[in-house]
């Protein structure tokens, strides 16, 4: 994908794993000079800040798919809760309509009860309708940030590990032979991992958002269309059962 480069390239600018089989001994752990110590300490501090700074939009961007995802379950709850009353109490007047001939004892009574026991099952039929439109629309609610969670949650631990870069130079260069080059490394690695963040994963972050505000309109509207044919579904059965009436009188 194009994203997998990305991680690639974070993941080795954090880990920055160059290959050394054995970890140094306790001399070469200690900076030559104080100059390279310094130069090791300021490292540490802007890889921690750089951490920071990665961590904040991360947790912007949880912010951003926590209130799309909320908003679009307020949408999606809303919709269903009133084709829901509908179908609960929309034949209300017409069986009392029914019940009310029933009780004047001059008509058809068994032709009236008929028209209620289907009211009865058309009720039921319409609730099982309404489940598939909350499942389907439940599914593609779903499948939308799933990928972005695991996305995000990798990019969680590449950035906690920003924070670890400069202890884990240690691993692969030698401060005693080479201090020169292992300065070189940190302001290597510090651009690099800059760099991927900044022109690589961020860019997907923010497509990611744009993507599922862009798709929860979408998904709203797919559902309330099909909320819309059970709303016409109850009201042209309440006409045919209004219509039918008078043959039981």
């Amino acid at each position: 994908m194009a994203w997998s480069l990305s991680f690639v390239l974070i993941a080795a600018c954090a880990l920055l794993a160059s290959g050394v089989s054995a970890a140094p001994s306790k001399t070469a752990v200690k900076p030559r000079n104080q100059e390279l110590r310094d130069a090791i300490e300021e490292y540490r501090v802007r890889f921690d800040e750089l951490h920071k700074e990665k961590d904040q939009f991360l947790q912007f961007a949880r912010t951003g798919l926590w209130a799309t995802v909320r908003a679009m379950n307020e949408e999606v709850l809303q919709d269903m809760g009133e084709t829901r009353n509908i179908v609960e109490y929309g034949f209300d007047d017409v069986r009392l309509d029914i019940s009310l001939l029933i009780v004047e004892g001059n008509h058809n009574e068994q032709c009236l009860l008929d028209l209620v026991y289907e009211i009865v099952e058309e009720k039921v039929q319409l609730g099982q309708e309404i489940s598939r439109c909350a499942d389907d629309t439940t599914d593609a609610k779903d499948s939308l940030p799933e990928s972005f969670y695991e996305f995000l949650n990798l990019l969680q631990r590449l950035s906690n590990s920003i924070a670890e870069t400069t202890l884990y130079t240690f691993v692969s260069q030698n401060s005693v032979n080479d201090p020169e080059r292992h300065l070189e490394f940190l302001e290597e690695s510090f651009e690099e991992t800059d760099r991927a963040w900044n022109e690589e994963a961020l860019p997907l972050v923010q497509f990611e958002l744009d993507a599922m505000e862009y798709n929860r309109p979408l998904i709203v509207a797919d559902n309330v269309q099909c909320l819309q044919a059970i709303n016409d579904r109850q009201q042209a059965f309440e006409d045919s059962i209004r219509e039918r009436i008078p043959s039981c009188l």
